[in-house]
């Protein structure tokens, strides 16, 4: 099979199990936020919180994992491969006794004295904490298995268990609604931890039945400790603004204005959360091929896979996110019995700002692949480490409004994005300008072209399941024309009309 078609495959597979998952998951939530209620969603949300800002040392790691084990696949080197993935599950075992002790002193005592609990929600909100820190444990042992299935571009895997998954949660759904719990709030994170578990532990018995280098063996060679730890710590800083700023941002918001806000923000970054996937699933399946290009020094190939992943992650995105950002509060109006206030405003811009970022995703990948990350993150990772957090924090102490917030991070973006793409061009001969040129503006002709027609029909029709239908249609009709006009090569082109002329041949 070829590496384009292996791209395309994998890509069906992680969308099918998206869109499983999506369907099922915005109707469950919808229940679980009327069953467990605004201010015990929030709650949920802001405990969340304080363990991922704790495990955020993992996502060093599990970039590392991911990296290293794919570049030895590359390579086509068993035995450095079968010691690479021993040496970073003996690193995730280690670090996740460390992360344990901290949250178990120093996050507990922040839950209890700084997080805003409501009035006899203390007992509830500790047994949360204490299955969170229980499901992050075993979360950060995970992830050289996970690592070691993308590396081996076994996307099929995620498909079958997406209909497990969809099963659990509409069992869970029933299960909420018509037995009888004492607190419903506690009853849903038991369940969730044991599911979580339960699917972790089946993972790591399918690498073990398929993958001769999740056999776990002793390393004593320290080199690759050494060269994994170095990757690590150079890409510490980077991890820690990624799940810093936004778990940050998530306990600031508690602090100012409280857990009906958070609940809000969960609502829908929820459901940006479920639109990103479909790109992630994409970047996911290009992912190995990007690391393997660079490990083979087929530069050629590493530099298509880059432009080609920036482009198609944003039109992926563009197709669902248009008609989502222009009718929002209609669509969460349908899907949610009551929408907490804020919930609009949430939702639209962090679909507004992840179509901005999304193309970056294959050039911070390509950076990553070359395996020289000190650049990037000492550039982006301490930029935002010095501004973000704290100018949200000083603008909601001088009585900003929430809706600051968005400001600050738009800004942010802009000057992440030159930062990684001279991360790219330090580190391999990169042109930066073909990419504003050939992902970036290709992108916002496709976006202008499209916005037009169902901006007129948001303008100049009323509210109604009629209007969510038309305005859907011209978004992606007029998407597609634009994507096949503006936003691909004329080369591209040439190829797709002989392929569709060859399928009606047949």
């Amino acid at each position: 099979m070829s590496d384009n078609k292996r791209i395309a495959k994998n890509t069906i597979f992680l969308y099918f199990r998206s869109f499983l998952i999506m369907a099922v998951g915005l109707y469950s939530s919808r229940v679980i936020l009327q069953v467990l209620g605004v201010e015990d969603y929030g709650l949920y949300s802001a405990v969340g919180s304080i363990v991922v800002m704790f495990s955020f040392i993992n996502g060093t790691l599990s970039a590392g994992t991911s990296r290293f084990l794919t570049f030895e696949l590359g390579k086509n080197d068993e035995e450095n491969l079968k010691k690479t993935f021993s040496a970073a599950f003996a690193m995730h075992l280690i670090l996740a006794g460390l992360l344990c002790v901290l949250m178990e002193t120093v996050g507990l005592w922040f839950l209890n004295n700084k997080i805003e609990i409501p009035e006899g929600r203390t007992f509830a909100a500790n047994v949360v904490y204490q299955l969170s820190i229980l499901t992050c444990m075993f979360s950060l042992t995970q992830v050289p298995y996970s690592a070691c299935i993308i590396a081996h571009e076994k996307m099929s895997i995620y498909a079958y268990v997406g209909i497990a998954e969809v099963v659990f949660k509409l069992a869970l759904v029933f299960v909420l609604l018509y037995v009888p719990f004492s607190d419903n709030l506690i009853a849903y994170a038991i369940i969730l931890a044991v599911w979580s578990i339960g699917l972790q532990i089946f993972y790591r018995n399918y690498c073990y039945r398929r993958f001769f280098e999740s056999h776990l063996t002793l390393v004593k060679d320290k080199k690759i400790y050494k060269n994994m730890l170095s990757y690590s710590l150079w890409d510490f800083v980077g991890s820690f603004c990624a799940h810093g700023n936004s778990q940050g941002l998530n306990i600031l918001i508690n602090m100012f204005f409280g857990v009906a806000v958070n609940a809000a923000r969960a609502v829908a970054y929820q459901v940006e959360s479920a639109i990103t996937q479909l790109t992630n699933n994409f970047m996911t399946a290009v992912q190995p091929q990007i690391v393997k290009s660079y490990a083979q020094k087929n530069t050629d190939r590493f530099f298509e896979l880059i432009f080609e992943a920036g482009k198609y992650s944003y039109y992926l995105l563009f197709l669902v996110s248009l008609p989502v950002f222009l009718e929002a509060e209609y669509i969460l109006s349908l899907w949610l019995v009551e929408v907490p206030e804020y919930t609009v405003m949430f939702l639209k811009f962090a679909v507004a700002y992840q179509l901005f970022r999304i193309p970056m995703r294959s050039v911070v990948q390509g950076v990553h692949a070359t395996g020289n990350i000190k650049y990037l993150n000492l550039t982006s990772g301490c930029y935002s480490a010095g501004t973000f957090l704290l100018a949200i924090y000083i603008a909601f102490k001088l009585g900003a409004p929430v809706w600051s917030c968005f400001i600050v991070q738009g800004f942010n973006g802009i000057i992440l994005t030159h930062f990684e793409l001279n991360s790219l061009y330090r580190n391999i001969k990169f042109n930066r300008l073909k990419y504003y040129t050939e992902v970036f503006l290709r992108s916002w002709c496709v976006t202008a072209l499209a916005s037009i027609p169902a901006i007129i029909s948001v303008l100049y029709m009323e509210q109604s399941f009629l209007r969510l239908i038309i305005t859907t249609g011209c978004a992606i009709t007029f998407s597609l024309i634009g994507i096949y006009y503006l936003g691909i090569t004329k080369e591209m082109r040439i190829k797709i009309t002989n392929a569709i002329k060859a399928k009606i041949g047949r």
